[in-house]
């Protein structure tokens, strides 16, 4: 069945779906009661058929290693929980593609990536990397950097995302020996092993992509492969400089990537920042331009008018489908009508007979003088009782005093 947006989910309100996954949904939506003050945001939650145990656990490890992170190579988490049936977590709306987008994008149109965007690129989620590799005592490995995990803003930022598949001391649900996860273009072979992943498996991942950057093509030929031999490919491979299909790049350039695909990962830089140093180097003789400028120069380039229309449709999701969804969907308070003053119930005859006389009736014309008639009467009520009682008493008294006499005469 159809389900039309936009529609409530618990605090948030769902705008429109964004992709659909093998265990979860993404959504554009909305955080916020009162209208001009909204938080647009993505959600994601699991589909609940395929909410099995160890989704639904891989699912809840991802929420409490994310929210804990707070880095601006990183996209922002910012809350999680669970609505009926379903897990969810938010993150912020990052105004811009993911780098596999890009990719295909670029291929559309015909438009080359710039050196300088894949090392700056490249660089970035470098230094997310370290800065996730050394966060407290989590000891997190990402675990499938790619580009689908890789957004460029259009603002020229650079930021990683996902950690579904992440490793960390937090997690409940740990990967069986053998096992592997990740997209198998950008494992690193001890990982397609299913040996434990470490921060020299993240470099590997990184360094294929930045390998596809520069030169255009896919690192590993495995699309058409049969599952074994493409596993097999992954785990032996064949490192080639970069230069071989990309004359343009430096010998610094081609040392560094060959060093960061070793497949012996003792041969590796031994952390993402030290691969990231080595980039630096070498940017500075390659491509010295290389900065924020030169990634959203390519996005403007090839996105001009989708992001005007993004940007008209966030606009309209703020100022129009938003306020009509709570008109339509907040019930009108109740309301208490005001007392009608007695000069105006009824007619102007207040609904007596033709004929009749008004009663007689104190006048009472503020609320000081109402609670002076009041305690006046109350006292002449107070007086009247003790009249009378003193009347019964003289009354006792004269019939006590006849019958005395009476007595006497006897």
């Amino acid at each position: 069945m159809a389900v039309s947006y936009p529609r409530q989910f618990g605090k948030y309100v769902l705008l429109k779906p964004l992709a659909k996954g093998g265990m979860g949904e993404i959504y554009v939506a909305a955080l916020g009661q009162i209208d001009g003050f909204d938080k647009l945001c993505v959600i994601k939650k699991v589909i609940p058929e395929k909410s099995d145990e160890g989704k639904a656990k891989r699912f809840l490890d991802e929420a409490k290693v994310v929210l804990r992170l707070a880095h601006s190579g990183l996209v922002n988490t910012f809350d999680a929980g669970q609505v009926e049936r379903e897990f969810y977590i938010a993150m912020e709306m990052v105004e811009g593609k993911d780098l596999r987008e890009v990719w295909n994008r670029c291929v559309r149109v015909k438009h080359r990536i710039p050196i300088e965007v894949a090392l700056h690129v490249a660089r970035e989620v470098a230094r997310a990397l370290n800065y996730v590799h050394t966060y407290g005592e989590l000891n997190l490995v990402h675990r499938d950097v790619a580009p689908p995990n890789i957004m460029l803003a259009y603002n020229g930022d650079v930021k990683l995302t996902d950690f579904g598949l992440a490793r960390s001391a937090l997690k409940q649900e740990h990967t069986q020996p053998g096992v592997v996860f990740g997209r198998a273009a950008y494992l690193a072979p001890e990982q397609a092993r299913g040996e434990v992943a470490d921060p020299g498996t993240d470099v590997y991942s990184l360094a294929v992509v930045l390998w596809e950057l520069l030169t255009g093509h896919q690192y590993l030929q495995i699309a058409g492969l049969d599952p074994a031999a493409a596993l097999a490919m992954v785990r032996h491979p064949k490192p080639m400089p970069p230069s071989t299909r990309a004359p343009w790049v430096t010998p610094a350039l081609d040392e560094v990537l060959m060093r960061a695909l070793a497949p012996d990962r003792s041969n590796r830089f031994v952390s993402a920042e030290e691969f990231r140093f080595a980039l630096s180097d070498a940017i500075a003789e390659a491509a010295p331009r290389t900065d924020a400028a030169r990634v959203s120069e390519l996005m403007h380039a090839i996105y001009g008018k989708a992001m005007a229309d993004e940007a008209a449709e966030r606009e309209r999701f703020l100022k129009e489908v938003l306020p009509s969804f709570r008109a339509a969907t907040t019930p009108a308070p109740m309301r208490t009508p005001p007392p009608v003053p007695l000069s105006r119930r009824g007619d102007d005859s207040g609904g007596r007979r033709p004929g009749a006389k008004m009663p007689k009736m104190a006048a009472t014309s503020t609320p000081g003088g109402q609670a002076t008639a009041n305690k006046t009467d109350a006292e002449a009520r107070k007086r009247a009782k003790r009249e009378a009682a003193l009347g019964v008493l003289a009354e006792l008294a004269a019939a006590e005093s006849e019958n005395a006499t009476a007595a006497s005469r006897k």
